[in-house]
């Protein structure tokens, strides 16, 4: 009889996926976490600008996917296929585009912009080992150009390796059965978070103030484990497709029978096509998005926030930590979500995850405390193992056979395109607004984000302690919340610049807790959607302790 405890995967594929999965995380560390740092502090990009490198990248991703790679997944079932294409494609985009970043700036820069330091071709000429006159008015838009360069280099290379996302998920899809999804993407997502660590860890000794890059170090290192890492593959089958009949044991379980695939069926199921809940996977989609879009706007701000003068002056190391709680947060809510979904169900681990990264974000402009953005790290790693993995399971559960390629598709867009279109369309350019505006700009902002939340806060409470008959209680209440914060507000700013609030007048530091308000805001309105806004047919995606049979 099945163990709930026990994967049913087996053991070789599970080791398979394993193993690429930690190499996959390990350059996912090494490389991206301090190319922000690099675009921002080196090549003196905006904030805006540095947020760029997240969103059309993964406009491409998502384009691709959806209308080009799961189309191919679910005409020819080539799962693996898949993934090994990205990530060679990938793995040669990245010496490409390092190769052409060198050219951009061999004989003409250099020199790099690391914070407020311009630093001579002496001081550089042993490192760079080149000898040429430089025109110092001509550096900063070559080094923009450099920038751009990787920004769009990128792009061109997530249109391509989007074929190892979309591989990916629909390949543990087919090789497990419903009730222990959860269980195996949380396994890998502990797994995946130990060689994010360890990336972090590297990247913070090998990023050297920018010259990591500069010098295509991070390069070489991320393109070699690509190629790697696609060797562990070869032991998985393409898809359900080239599965043995008796992959899956049978089982008693009338849930298991309908949802697992019967390899001799038909390709086209039209009835089941037809009568899937698609409204229902949109609006959770629609949820997610949401809330990814507000919770990932101020990823590369936080990093930069950080190593600012006027609040912590933090070190690449102490950066590389920041990140590396995320992940460690991730590897422990990776080991307990398969016990908590068997316990609570699905769909309230998902809210419980919506409500870790609310928490940790409204921290953050409270407290003027780096402890506080560890502790936010490690709310928001708990709460993103929880939500992908949650998502995942309810996702496949109503999604059919034949259209998993596609509409997996559409379900990473919730994930990859909120990386950079928050910070890109959001807080990027209002960060960049605030940035030497006048003090009443500055005062608008913060009363407008305290009045939104406030709002918000007022239609939470209402709804989750479902007090109609008090409803004038909670207005007041709220309103009380939205005038202390008003008067807090006014206090600080009475006194001088260096107040609590605004750190020692920075307005840089300012800009970014602004955006971090927002993006409590944007996690706030997800999560109003999920628990306000609930379809009919909810119970559709979600498998609660009550209902397993």
């Amino acid at each position: 009889m099945y163990d709930e405890g026990e994967l049913r995967m087996r053991k070789k594929h599970f080791a398979s996926l394993s193993t690429f999965q930690i190499m996959a995380m390990f350059r996912r560390g090494i490389f991206y976490f301090f190319l922000s740092i690099y675009l921002k502090e080196f090549l003196g990009v905006s904030n805006t600008e540095m947020t760029l490198f997240a969103t059309l990248p993964m406009i491409a991703n998502i384009f691709a996917q959806s209308a080009i790679w799961g189309r191919i997944s679910d005409k020819f079932k080539k799962r693996r296929l898949l993934i090994v294409f990205g990530e060679v494609f990938a793995a040669l985009g990245y010496l490409l585009v390092f190769w052409i970043h060198n050219i951009v700036n061999k004989g003409k820069v250099g020199i790099g912009h690391i914070s407020e330091v311009l630093f001579s071709q002496a001081d550089l000429s042993e490192i760079l080992n080149v000898a040429a006159t430089y025109d110092i008015e001509a550096i900063p838009r070559v080094l923009q150009i450099s920038a751009y360069i990787i920004i769009f280099g990128f792009t061109v290379i997530e249109a391509g390796w989007s074929s190892s996302n979309l591989g990916w998920t629909t390949l543990i899809a087919d090789l497990t059965r419903e009730s222990e999804r959860s269980k195996t993407m949380g396994l890998l997502q502990f797994i995946g978070g130990i060689g994010n660590v360890l990336g972090v860890t590297a990247s913070g000794f090998l990023y050297q103030d920018g010259f990591g890059f500069w010098l295509g170090d991070l390069f070489y290192i991320s393109s070699g484990i690509m190629i790697f890492s696609i060797i562990a593959l070869f032991l998985i089958p393409e898809s359900y497709a080239d599965l043995d009949s008796n992959y899956f044991e049978e089982e008693k379980d009338e849930d298991y029978k309908t949802e697992q695939p019967d390899l001799s069926l038909k390709k086209n199921n039209k009835k089941t096509q037809s009568n899937w809940p698609l409204k229902l996977f949109i609006w959770l989609i629609v949820v997610l998005a949401i809330v990814n879009i507000g919770g990932n706007s101020i990823n590369q701000m936080i990093q930069i926030h950080v190593r600012l003068k006027d609040t912590f002056a933090a070190s690449d190391q102490t950066v590389a930590w920041l990140r590396n709680t995320s992940s460690i947060a991730m590897i422990v809510g990776g080991l307990v979500i398969g016990f908590f979904t068997s316990k609570l169900g699905d769909g309230n681990m998902l809210l419980v995850g919506f409500l870790c990264a609310f928490i940790g974000t409204i921290l953050l402009p409270i407290v003027p405390s780096i402890v506080v953005f560890f502790i936010y790290m490690a709310l928001k790693g708990t709460s993103r193992v929880w939500i992908q993995t949650t998502a995942y399971s309810m996702v496949n559960r109503v999604v059919p056979l034949e259209k998993r390629g596609r509409m997996m598709g559409y379900y990473n867009a919730a994930f990859y395109l909120s990386w950079g279109m928050g910070g890109t369309l959001i807080t990027g350019p209002i960060a960049d607004a605030i940035v030497n505006s006048n003090f009443s700009i500055i005062m608008l902002y913060t009363i407008l984000g305290l009045l939104v939340l406030g709002s918000l806060v007022y239609l939470l409470i209402n709804k989750i302690a479902n007090l109609k008959h008090q409803r004038k209680l909670i207005f007041y209440s709220s309103l009380g919340i939205f005038g202390s914060g008003l008067i807090l507000l006014i206090t600080f700013v009475s006194k001088p610049i260096t107040s609590l609030l605004i750190s020692s007048g920075n307005t840089d530091s300012y800009s970014y807790k602004i955006t971090f308000y927002i993006a409590a805001i944007l996690i706030a309105i997800g999560i109003i959607g999920y628990t306000i806004f609930r379809p009919s047919d909810y119970k559709k995606l979600v498998l609660d302790k009550n209902n397993k049979g």
